[in-house]
């Protein structure tokens, strides 16, 4: 199946937003000498889903940033990649 090529440019696009880093959590688990592992016992969640939060791979939800923000003791803003 052929698609419109703006289709295709959007998916492109799509592919290189999720390569990009978006938030900064492992950073700042390192900055309060936290554990992916710590982070997903306090937020009830696997350990495959902090490391996927912390590599990238996946974002989590702007709740779970809040809670996330909250258990770190920091702002959400210093969770996130400014844009530039």
């Amino acid at each position: 199946m052929q698609f419109p090529n703006n289709v295709n440019t959007f998916a492109l696009n799509l592919n290189n937003i999720t390569m990009n880093e978006l938030n900064r959590i492992k950073v700042v688990l390192v900055e309060k000498k936290k554990t992916g592992k710590w982070l997903a016992e306090q937020l009830g969640v696997s350990v495959t889903t902090t490391s996927r939060w912390c590599s990238n791979a996946a974002q989590p939800d702007l709740q779970t940033l809040n809670k996330i923000s909250l258990l770190l003791g920091v702002d959400k803003r210093d969770l996130l990649t400014p844009n530039e």
